[in-house]
């Protein structure tokens, strides 16, 4: 599994390199050139800005399209050829989606972070932002906070994986004359069985009327916020298993 998630990653920019390479060239050839042509230096950070913005969605959208030629497109015989058992490619798929937006994220917040820091370097200036941060961590709680980071964990793993069901799915037999309109379909699909779901067990209340309170005593997250998370773990957990079906199947009958 190990081989095959490095063998994506390597892909991934490989054939992207110029995604991330781009804006931080343009950002800092506008911080460089702001001491020779100030107007120009300002333009040449705006265009690296938007260009690190929209280079975030379209990193997002060649991951999942690199992931359907991998195992759908041109090089899918190989890829499904290669020894690896079903558990190893789903997990591998998943962790290759996960890497991706970490990595990203962590490229995007840190130019963001670096932008931010240059006009401020006086300590002073620095120091207040932290205070800011700390004062909104007590008002909310730290309970509070971890309860937040485990509920978007779990709508981000529920959101990979059903991108990767989709991608499965839609490039399957049946949906594979569609090409890659074929996992939208299920994308689309997918979310409108969601919402119906979601619907029916609204009308029934079966949320749970819980609530969590910020230190003030108002209200951090509502009742349907903290309920949603059992049927998406429910959720999660069944497209996991119907990938691994899938992927079982097609080596089955190759």
């Amino acid at each position: 599994m190990g081989k095959l998630l490095g063998h994506q990653i390597r892909n991934h920019f490989r054939n992207n390199w110029f995604i991330p390479v781009l804006p931080a060239v343009l950002i800092l050839f506008g911080v460089l050139f702001s001491n020779v042509n100030n107007k120009v230096g300002v333009s040449a950070v705006a265009l690296g800005m938007m260009a690190l913005m929209f280079g975030y969605f379209a990193a997002s959208i060649s991951v999942i399209v690199g992931d359907y030629n991998m195992f759908f497109g041109d090089s899918a015989l190989f890829y499904e050829s290669t020894p690896i058992s079903p558990s190893a490619k789903t997990f591998s798929r998943f962790l290759y989606y996960l890497i991706m937006l970490i990595i990203y994220s962590l490229y995007v917040a840190l130019i963001c972070f670096l932008i931010m820091a240059l006009p401020t370097v006086d300590k002073g200036s620095l120091e207040s932002p932290w205070a800011e941060i700390s004062k909104k961590i007590n008002e909310v709680g730290v309970s509070n906070i971890l309860i937040g980071v485990a509920w978007g964990l779990m709508v981000l793993f529920n959101n990979i994986i059903s991108i990767i069901f989709s991608v499965t799915l839609g490039g399957g037999k049946k949906l594979r004359r569609f090409g890659l309109g074929g996992p939208v379909l299920v994308y689309i699909g997918l979310g409108l069985v969601e919402v119906a779901i979601i619907y029916v067990l609204d009308k029934f209340d079966l949320f749970t009327s819980a609530e969590l309170l910020l230190n003030n005593g108002d209200v951090f997250k509502n009742g349907i916020g903290i309920g949603i998370l059992i049927p998406t773990l429910i959720e999660t957990i069944v497209l996991f298993a119907g990938v691994y079906y899938m992927h079982k199947k097609r080596i089955s009958v190759s």
